[in-house]
């Protein structure tokens, strides 16, 4: 009995350590933010502004010589790109996506389209383990290279995630989508299953 005590005792602190270590890195380990490369495309995906403003950046800077902007019709991505100088035969529209799931498999589509080899991969710093799972899935069976660069976020603080309720909440919501992402669970049915359970 007392071994059984012992064993017990160890598996708890052992549990313990797992959860304060989960708790302490989980919002970093959704970061992922690679050293951009010169690629043939910029992949911005919709959502906050910032990623916008990353792709724009990166474009300037020479990284690429086209941005496809998925789902780019929302919070007028086309428009701001345009209005910050981009010529628009350098932005390529998708506008079907509603999940990240569809956001690979859309732009996987356009990429093949224009014979694009290579791509980096722009979204929010909480976003880019989920994209770079989904993307990384979808374009498994092809030669293409994504590197992957976060924009960052004005409101996401990833060393400090449980200090805001909003921040507290973008973790939570982040790791219940990956597990649904693994499943097979994205789009608009499952945007609102999980809104009944968070």
């Amino acid at each position: 009995m007392q071994k059984i005590k012992g064993k017990r005792i160890k598996i708890s602190i052992f549990m313990l350590g797992l959860g304060i270590i989960f708790f302490l890195f989980a919002g970093k380990e959704l970061v992922v933010n690679e050293k951009p490369v010169k690629s043939d495309v910029i992949i911005v995906l919709s959502g906050d502004n910032d990623r916008l403003e990353k792709g724009i950046e990166l474009y300037k800077k020479g990284y690429a010589a086209h941005l496809i902007l998925s789902n780019g019709q929302e919070n007028n991505f086309y428009h701001q790109a345009k209005e910050s100088g981009i010529p628009e035969d350098s932005i390529i529209l998708e506008n079907h996506a509603t999940s990240t799931t569809e956001n690979a498999k859309f732009t996987k589509r356009l990429m093949m389209n224009y014979h694009f080899q290579s791509a980096i991969v722009v979204s929010s710093n909480y976003h880019m383990k989920r994209a770079e799972k989904n993307f990384n899935k979808e374009f498994k069976d092809t030669q293409i290279q994504l590197t992957y660069c976060s924009s960052g976020s004005r409101y996401y603080n990833p060393q400090r995630w449980w200090e805001t309720a909003l921040n507290r909440k973008v973790t939570y919501t982040e790791y219940v989508k990956l597990i649904g992402n693994y499943f097979g669970f994205s789009g608009k049915k499952s945007k609102e299953l999980l809104r009944e359970f968070i």
